[in-house]
């Protein structure tokens, strides 16, 4: 499931604010979960939580001050071959107090940075409920591209069917990403 993404024009809103990114942590995995329970109609398990973990740097939460405003959730999936690897964008959401303000943005163009940096993947996709217009319209700004329909993917949501949406990260060209600061979890230093 995607979050439902605006479109970052400005209405009455300040423009886009300045955030801190972090690596999902056990320390912070806490916040995802809450942000996850107010923003998405699923309840995620653990091994959901362990996938992004996983996915290293391409999950991020982001913050503004202390208080967490969004966050994107990936998971890295080999393919069958064995000779690369998809960047699977499983969530990205923005709490409501803070969308319209880039976060959603930067946290897509983050992980798709991160994802083109690494050769052994070869593209990013994700599910969108196919009458989510907002969204899958937020993603093909990305350049991403339909690349059909998973019927009945979603179980206890109507309409159930998904578009799927996909990215070549060989063709992606990283971006710098302005009003981020990046604190860096160091597993060795614990």
């Amino acid at each position: 499931v995607v979050g439902t993404m605006a479109d970052d024009s400005d209405d009455d809103r300040p423009g886009p604010v300045d955030v801190t990114f972090r690596d999902l942590t056990p320390e912070n995995e806490p916040d995802l979960r809450r942000l996850n329970a107010v923003i998405f109609p699923i309840r995620y398990s653990d091994k959901f939580y362990a996938e992004c973990a996983a996915a290293g740097s391409a999950t991020q939460l982001a913050y503004v001050g202390a208080e967490l405003a969004g966050a994107i959730a990936c998971r890295l999936e080999l393919l069958p071959d064995r000779a690369g690897a998809l960047l699977y964008v499983m969530t990205v959401g923005v709490l409501a107090p803070h969308r319209d303000r880039a976060i959603g943005t930067r946290l897509l163009r983050h992980a798709l940075n991160e994802g083109s940096r690494d050769p052994f993947l070869t593209h990013a996709y994700l599910h969108v409920q196919t009458n989510n217009a907002d969204a899958i319209a937020f993603y093909k700004k990305f350049g991403f591209v339909e690349d059909g329909v998973a019927r009945n993917y979603y179980k206890r949501l109507e309409p159930p069917d998904a578009a799927i949406l996909r990215l070549d990260l060989r063709e992606w060209t990283p971006e710098t990403i302005r009003g981020v600061t990046y604190e860096r979890f160091d597993p060795m230093a614990q």
